[in-house]
């Protein structure tokens, strides 16, 4: 092999491995964390591996959203900040699908079982528990939007990795679980519900809030109009109205 060539075989292996922070990354990482968009950090080498928190005794917990029946929303962002610091940027964004509502009523939270709705969302996998969850999203039969920060309380992360008995609401099997689901309920008015349950019904509600108003609007004043509600949605506002003191 030539001296050149050598040389710049050398510095390549030097640039890629031998010069890395605490925690394996390249040099010129440095500082990027929580300035570029992850598909960007991937790009560069720069985005850290994702590896289940060594306290927690499931592999991810997941964060999922839920509304009224009929009372549609569209979330714009949510975001994550664990209890070590470190931020799932992009935890949630788009619609919540429910498929078809039946006779279901928009009154209250509980279904006609009684039970608190499990929502849908995404795994929060190479994080921890959350500290803080910030969230933005629009009230589309209202036409608003609204957001807050939500602090989560340490008693609810306990709960969290507390093993618990539930009962299957079909078979009537005992199981145990953890509570590793965190479901925002979101309603018209910015009331937002908190829970944590497992994948049967044992949920506990966390905390009970009031969101503040975005005055920008859609996309902090990026867009003109929310998503419009879809027919169903529209039909059944028209005729009930939006129950805001039931939530």
């Amino acid at each position: 092999m030539k001296p050149i060539k050598y040389a710049l075989l050398i510095a390549g292996i030097w640039l890629l491995s031998g010069c890395t922070d605490s925690d394996g990354l390249p040099w010129w990482c440095l500082g990027t964390e929580g300035k570029a968009p992850s598909a960007d950090l991937n790009v560069a080498g720069c985005a850290r591996p994702t590896k289940t928190p060594k306290d927690l005794p499931y592999p991810a917990w997941e964060l999922r959203f839920t509304h009224p029946p009929y009372m549609e929303i569209w979330i714009e962002s949510a975001q994550v900040r664990d209890i070590e610091d470190r931020w799932a940027r992009n935890a949630g964004r788009g619609t919540v699908a429910f498929g078809d509502m039946g006779d279901s009523r928009a009154e209250g939270w509980t279904n006609h079982h009684g039970m608190v709705p499990a929502g849908k969302g995404r795994r929060m996998s190479g994080i921890n528990l959350p500290e803080e969850i910030h969230v933005r999203w629009q009230s589309r039969v209202e036409g608003k939007v609204y957001q807050i920060q939500i602090d989560f309380p340490e008693w609810a992360r306990q709960k969290m990795v507390t093993p618990n008995e539930a009962v299957s609401p079909r078979s009537g099997e005992t199981r145990t679980q953890y509570r590793n689901l965190v479901t925002l309920g979101l309603a018209p008015g910015g009331r937002v519900k908190v829970w944590i349950q497992g994948t049967w019904p044992d949920a506990i509600e966390v905390l009970s809030l009031q969101a503040e108003l975005e005055e920008r609007g859609p996309y902090l004043g990026q867009e003109e109009n929310v998503v419009p509600p879809s027919p169903e949605a529209l039909e059944y506002v028209e005729k009930y109205g939006i129950p805001y003191e039931t939530w």
